[in-house]
């Protein structure tokens, strides 16, 4: 074949031949074309970070900018990898800095036309945008970058005897000139608002990756005039079997959606005055998923939105809404409801297909081949696409990591843009966790997104951060109406619920640190045909009261396939579906009456609809206690017996006396301090729940939280206990205050320049998050507990950060060696043989 003077793609044969090149031109085009035909869904947001409606010529000047992404792929570096031999292998996107800063370069002719398009639009952090489409802003063009950062790239750019690269450079800016010369008619400059120009950067990576689907865009011909038609029409059958275009909603009601009538506060949820950011605040079971969902449709009807993100705090949580969600846009859309994807890695679901990771990151779906387009399933394949999906349905760290210095953060953040995002059961338990919520919800407002937020135990504190408002005090907080809707801008309002109430007995029992006393109280009651919940605030701790629960009578434990089992984070992905699978069945709505115990952590928790007679849970703080007791008798049933009055057991350490803990003394007491570590919290809880020993849910919920968890009120427990807890309080505070501050110094600032986005430094940020877990392909598979094979493990960060990122696994049956470390991994989860209470 005859090579192209500059490629941008190549084909090879098996034994690593060129068998079809792609001209660069070709591919910028393509780009360009794709770029053009996502716009439309986020022109709304790209208006409302700029502060005005892009003209017709900022629109052509962004296309231009999207096409000249890979310019650098001009470089003789990148150009010499057509040789497969050739070492180093060199990029193409920092390269550029040195074509623009370099005192050699920049009176190049290409040099000069860039520098002339940076004066005449303003367009240099665009620019410098466009070239971060692989994920990150470059190190190359950060505002205080030292030269040799950028100067190291000129030997790729002079020229010798194998040609001129920045001629070729040239010869690219004019033929994109000539393609669009509205972009150099003199003009305004571009916006130049730092969230346009972030917002900018994501969607030109969403524009790289549809234009670079070489099943659409083909590396062998056509090429030059010849592809002017394909790309065009292969642009626009992209962005809509991805489900990237504007898509209509058709008319309909609430009955229509869900089968049923509306309640008065899921009516009123739909409503257009509240805010950017709006709060749904009721009991748990009460309905809050349909009025997330019934809003975002009276939203879609209205304009406000396209997508949807559903935020969870569980995976398992997200994977049971998942179904929920699915069977409401079919009844919306019928035949042609966009699929909902899973958006928890390892699950591969969109719609009601289940995917099959191949070699080569292809992905196998076992469902609808024939009817959908190739790639109608296209975000639910790589994590890092998630957000872009019309419909996805996951856990909320997918949604922060937008907010986070990370690969693809920006191009998360962008495609967000366009989407209601629902963030379900916020509480404040967390400060570094809301700290991040608060910084995400700011820039998605702040470039037209919309977000809903539902919770059941949300304390006004924390409502007044999230929401921008003043910050009541206890005596306000109490007063306020429960349940209710607010908003930015928007006091709370009463809402009118459901009529259900439930009356929950509450019993404190000193037995938190004894396993087989708790699995005995389990048990009896299992026997007495109660379906029993137990959630216990360790992993460790849930596992001893579930080996327990098995040796006293195997027969009632909670068990996949016969082998009895616990349910918690520390399980490999094959597994994890399966235990949630086995929840929703022996837990769930349908399930069947009589006798049985499930024993796991806070993974059972939060917005799972499971449905205990009877819930034994740790002590922790109120607002984590009222989410236990909401998977207490959460439907109507007639087959509890002598369980029809809800109870829960409240698991304290044996010597009442919790001021033991701020001495350092009674350390076993199976509390969880890594979990939960304001005593002061724990202290408030507990002498609530011993005052009242009957609580009404909802009506308790504003004033049990409030209570527990307000500065004042932990005040006054801490002032009524003496100088110790005063000062264990202050200690507490001030070890909120850090994480906050540290979730505002890890977070994106996207109101920052571009050119000063580093994200240089964001080990620190995602071992916060968790996302500094290890992950480990196994050289032979373990034999899994329940009959699959495991192949790949996840080790938590405190337990892996001694291990080396390329440490080889030894594996012996259920057990394997890495480093120093044996680890077991059995029907109890992965565990190290010297692992101590943690979570």
């Amino acid at each position: 074949m005859r090579e192209p003077v500059t490629w941008a793609k190549l084909e090879r044969d098996g034994e690593g031949r060129v068998v079809a090149a792609l001209p660069l031109i070709d591919h910028c085009l393509d780009v360009a074309a794709a770029f053009a035909a996502i716009l439309p869904a986020w022109m709304d947001a790209l208006t409302a970070a700029a502060g005005r409606v892009p003209t017709a010529q900022d629109i052509a000047r962004l296309t231009v900018l999207a096409a000249l992404h890979d310019l650098g792929k001009a470089n003789r570096g990148f150009q010499a990898r057509r040789d497969a031999r050739v070492r180093p292998i060199v990029g193409h996107t920092g390269a550029v800095a040195a074509l623009v800063k370099h005192s050699a370069l920049i009176g190049t002719a290409a040099g000069t036309a860039l520098r002339d398009m940076f004066v005449a639009w303003g367009s240099y952090q665009h620019f410098a945008a466009a070239l971060a489409h692989h994920g990150r802003p470059l190190e190359e063009f950060y505002a205080e970058a030292p030269s040799d950062r950028w100067s190291r790239h000129y030997p790729q750019w002079v020229t010798g005897d194998d040609g001129d690269p920045a001629a070729e450079v040239m010869r690219l800016i004019e033929l994109v000139r000539a393609r669009w010369p509205l972009a150099w008619e003199q003009g305004p400059p571009l916006p130049d608002a730092a969230r346009f120009v972030a917002l900018f950067a994501g969607l030109v990576t969403l524009a790289d990756w549809v234009g670079s689907d070489t099943t659409r865009f083909p590396v062998a011909a056509p090429h030059g005039a010849e592809r002017e038609a394909l790309r065009v029409a292969a642009a626009a059958d992209a962005v809509v079997a991805r489900g990237l275009a504007p898509l209509e909603t058709p008319p309909g009601d609430f009955l229509d959606a869900f089968g049923n009538p509306a309640y008065g506060f899921q009516a009123a949820a739909a409503a257009p005055d509240w805010g950017a950011v709006a709060l749904i605040e009721a009991e748990t079971g009460s309905g809050k998923t349909e009025a997330a969902l019934w809003r975002w449709l009276e939203m879609r009807r209205r304009g406000e939105v396209d997508g949807l993100f559903f935020a969870l705090p569980t995976r398992a949580a997200a994977v049971q809404l998942h179904a929920r969600v699915n069977t409401v846009i079919g009844r919306v859309w019928g035949d042609d409801a966009p699929p909902a994807i899973l958006a928890v890695p390892g699950y591969l679901r969109a719609g009601d297909a289940k995917g099959q990771a191949l070699p080569g990151f292809a992905v196998r779906w076992d469902a609808g081949d024939d009817a959908a387009p190739p790639d109608a399933r296209w975000a639910a394949e790589r994590a890092n696409r998630f957000l872009a999906a019309r419909v996805a349905v996951g856990t909320i760290d997918q949604a922060l990591l937008a907010a986070l210095p990370v690969k693809h953060a920006l191009f998360r953040a962008s495609v967000l843009a366009r989407s209601l995002l629902v963030v379900d059961e916020v509480h404040a338990s967390d400060a570094y966790m809301t700290g991040l919520l608060e910084r995400l919800l700011t820039h998605h407002a702040a470039v037209g997104g919309r977000a809903l937020l539902l919770s059941a135990t949300l304390g006004g504190e924390a409502r007044a951060r999230l929401l921008k408002a003043r910050s009541p005090s206890l005596e306000e907080a109490v007063a306020q109406p429960y349940p209710a809707l607010s908003g930015q801008g928007v006091a709370p309002r009463a809402a009118v619920g459901s009529a259900r109430s439930k009356r929950v007995t509450v019993e404190t029992a000193g037995l938190i640190a004894d396993a087989p006393a708790i699995a005995a109280r389990a048990v009896a009651a299992a026997r007495a045909g109660a379906a029993v919940l137990v959630v216990r605030n360790t992993v460790d701790g849930a596992v001893a009261v579930a080996r327990a629960v098995a040796a006293m009578a195997g027969e009632l434990a909670f068990a996949i396939d016969g082998v009895a089992t616990v349910h918690h984070g520390r399980f490999a992905a094959e597994d994890r579906k399966r235990l949630d699978e086995a929840v929703s069945d022996t837990f769930g709505k349908g399930r069947g009456a009589g006798g049985r115990v499930l024993v796991g952590t806070q993974t059972l928790e939060q917005s799972l609809d499971i449905d205990a007679d009877l819930l034994i849970a740790d002590l922790a703080p109120m607002d984590v206690l009222l989410q236990r007791i909401g998977r207490l008798h959460r439907h109507d049933r007639d087959d509890r017996g002598a369980f029809s009055e809800a109870r829960v057991v409240v698991l304290r350490p044996a010597v009442r006396d919790l001021g033991l803990l701020l001495e350092g003394k009674g350390t076993r007491h199976g509390l969880g301090g890594y979990v939960y570590p304001s005593v002061t919290q724990l202290e408030a809880t507990l002498a609530l729940l011993e005052r009242d020993a009957c609580i009404t849910i909802p009506q308790d919920n504003r004033r049990l939280v409030e209570q527990a968890l307000h500065r004042e009120a932990l005040k006054t427990v801490a002032r009524e206990r003496g100088a110790a807890w005063v000062n264990r309080l202050n200690a507490d505070r001030g070890g909120e205050s850090a994480k906050g501050d540290g979730a505002k110094i890890a977070a994106l600032d996207l109101s920052l320049p571009f050119t000063r986005l580093d994200f240089r430094d964001d080990r620190d940020a995602l071992t916060r998050l968790g996302a500094r877990d290890l992950l480990i392909d196994l050289p032979a598979p373990l034999a899994g507990p329940f009959g699959s094979p495991v192949t790949q493990v996840t080790i938590p960060g405190w337990m892996s950060h001694r291990i080396s990122g390329d440490a080889v696994a030894r594996v012996d049956e259920r057990r394997f060696t890495l480093g120093d470390w044996t680890f077991v991994y059995d029907q109890w989860g992965l565990r190290r043989d010297d692992a101590g209470d943690r979570t």
